[in-house]
């Protein structure tokens, strides 16, 4: 029964609910909309004069930009090999050695991420695959090369976008051309990361100014947002949280609700963590305020996350789609490039599941050390 209870649980029956209601008993089904089980999915012929308005605008400057997200596509394939075997090498060679900063896991929702990260990261996640294809359709309708379809998908809870490519067209476009549009993606998430990246450093101070409550316990006086700012005048950080706090009569609590104090039955000396859980907090994280305040410390720090993810998403899928793994752009774009070296069409899908294999290798041996070293780890 408490499994039946969990959100995403919950969320999953009602999709299924609503698809067969709108499936089968109201039978909508309008021709721009496909139903899923679990999903939906909007095809967009205005999106295509859109499209075709902004790569008309600028098509020169479309060019530049797929030529140098060609460039950085190449050096983040490398970076991302070189940190993977890096990584690998530290597991294997140098244990001693590993720490937080080796850590490699995949993204899953209530397992390795936490629910309470869920909507700043699914609106994070839409905007970069929102990004990504859009950028995939600029660059396709500055070659010349015809777009079959664009919409928004929602599958379960990920949000995202496509952009449908003439397949015979698009194949028989020039290595260049191809190369182009397979980089765009990667070169618009990580522009849209750096931004991010660049929002948070500029709008934000680099200091922590406290915690913010993620999670409590029932009964608690703390709620989920609220900021601690100081336990008996010990400003809460990443590292006062392990300091001890030493109380005879009262722990006084300064958060964004005023002043909270807990009288005591007898005198303490306890890390400031164990006063937080004591007090019913079962997670935190943490604050930094806005350089210019907008007077609510809840508001500003769901900017921040927002931002946060926006910035880890941005990058990250920049350099993880640049592997040159057979379902990714990466290795769309190396094999146009290896075109001009290798002629024998065979040789090439060879070379290219080559290429597959050793990235899906040093992927799942990073996964498979993180769980071996870790356990099950959550962000």
């Amino acid at each position: 029964m408490e499994l039946l209870s969990h959100p995403l649980v919950v969320l999953a029956i009602a999709w299924l609910a609503a698809y067969l209601v709108l499936r089968f008993a109201v039978r909508w089904s309008p021709r721009s909309v496909k139903l899923y089980p679990l999903g939906f999915l909007v095809k967009s012929d205005r999106t295509l004069v859109v499209l075709d308005r902004l790569s008309s605008a600028a098509p020169r400057l479309l060019r530049i930009m797929s030529d140098i997200g060609i460039v950085l596509g190449l050096v983040m394939m490398g970076a991302a090999i070189y940190l993977l075997s890096s990584n690998l090498a530290t597991y294997l060679f140098a244990p001693s050695q590993v720490g937080p900063q080796n850590i490699v896991l995949p993204l899953v929702i209530g397992v390795t991420i936490r629910l309470e990260h869920l909507p700043y990261m699914l609106l994070a996640l839409g905007i970069i695959l929102v990004t990504h294809e859009g950028m995939h359709g600029l660059i396709a309708r500055a070659e010349g090369l015809k777009l079959k379809s664009t919409g928004l998908f929602l599958f379960y809870v990920f949000p995202g976008g496509f952009v449908e490519p003439d397949e015979e067209e698009f194949k028989n476009a020039p290595a260049r051309v191809r190369a182009r549009v397979a980089a765009g993606g990667s070169f618009a998430n990580l522009i849209v990361g750096l931004i991010a990246l660049l929002l948070i450093l500029g709008v934000f101070i680099p200091v922590e100014a406290g915690v913010v409550v993620a999670g409590v316990e029932e009964g608690s006086r703390l709620s989920v947002n609220d900021v601690i700012y100081s336990v008996n005048g010990i400003p809460v950080n990443r590292t006062s949280l392990y300091w001890n706090v030493t109380a005879s009569e009262a722990i006084v609590v300064e958060s964004s609700r005023g002043r909270l104090t807990y009288e005591l039955r007898e005198p303490v000396s306890i890390p400031v963590a164990h006063v937080l859980r004591s007090l019913g907090v079962t997670h935190v994280s943490f604050y930094y305020p806005m350089r210019i305040s907008i007077g609510d410390p809840a508001l500003e720090h769901s900017i921040y996350r927002l931002l946060f993810w926006i910035q880890l998403l941005g990058i990250n899928v920049a350099i993880f789609n640049m592997l040159p793994i057979h379902f990714l752009d990466g290795s769309l774009l190396v094999t146009s490039l290896l075109e001009k070296i290798i002629r024998s069409e065979r040789a090439l899908k060879g070379a290219s599941m080559a290429l597959t294999i050793f990235s899906l290798s040093l992927i799942a041996l990073n996964i498979g050390f993180t769980f071996k070293t870790f356990g099950l780890v959550q962000i």
